[in-house]
């Protein structure tokens, strides 16, 4: 599970058949109507082998799961910032963002910082980050919260691996908030250049 920044949705001006990477996406030829580029992907993923499309980010993935047809921002390419459940929550935090905004029935709160957990009967306990986020704020109002983060939060030391018996957390390396912070500044001033809101679910 991923949270995810991008600018606020606007109808498509077409649709593509690609495998999801956004350059490929982009490069990909057009079509007006969705089930026209549905039944190409769905034609070209019957192929007993299939190449990479040109602009794929995952050359040695992709052509092993079928095509779709993508809907084809006005702005194309929308850029777009993805975070793991785990680092989203530091992301939201420094942001001061809810990592909430449902029930919170069933989720489990972020436990770094708290590992290994200690229990009362045999077992190790795996922790599991939970976020139900979503929302969006103009792009000023989005930037200045980045802004703000990126001064209160200089550096980051980042967070080493975990072992857990057989199963490994990994940590984050040092500077990874900031990093990532930078590369939502980057999206605010997108989002702010072509008149959108910043989003995020």
């Amino acid at each position: 599970m991923s949270i995810t920044f991008t600018a606020t949705h606007r109808p498509p001006v077409g649709y593509a058949v690609s495998c999801g990477c956004p350059e490929a996406t982009s490069r990909a030829p057009r079509f007006g109507d969705y089930q026209d580029a549905q039944d190409a992907a769905d034609r070209a993923s019957t192929a007993r082998v299939r190449a990479p499309l040109p602009g794929c980010d995952l050359p040695e993935v992709c052509p092993d799961y079928p095509l779709r047809a993508e809907e084809v921002d006005p702005d194309d390419p929308a850029p777009w910032v993805e975070f793991s459940n785990v680092n989203a929550v530091g992301v939201l935090e420094a942001l001061a963002l809810p990592l909430w905004t449902g029930s919170r029935e069933g989720a489990c709160d972020a436990l770094e910082g708290r590992l290994p957990l200690g229990t009362d009967g045999p077992g190790t306990v795996i922790p599991i980050a939970v976020v139900d986020a979503y929302g969006q704020l103009p792009a000023d109002d989005f930037r200045g919260r980045v802004l703000t983060a990126l001064g209160l939060a200089p550096d980051d030391p980042g967070t080493p691996d975990v072992q857990l018996g057989r199963t490994l957390l990994l940590g984050r390396p040092a500077g990874y908030l900031q990093r990532r912070l930078q590369e939502l500044h980057t999206l605010a001033d997108w989002c702010t250049a072509h008149g959108r809101d910043v989003a995020w679910h």
